[in-house]
């Protein structure tokens, strides 16, 4: 493995895990919003 191929899988992984969380929260505040 390169390393410039695992600094772009880690780029990844970051914004997969960044994305998630966004999703989650947006979720979450949705739900909130709705029952209440």
């Amino acid at each position: 493995m390169k390393s410039t191929a695992t600094k772009r899988f880690g780029w990844f992984v970051l914004i997969w895990a960044a994305s998630v969380l966004a999703l989650g929260i947006v979720a979450y505040g949705i739900r909130w919003m709705i029952r209440h």
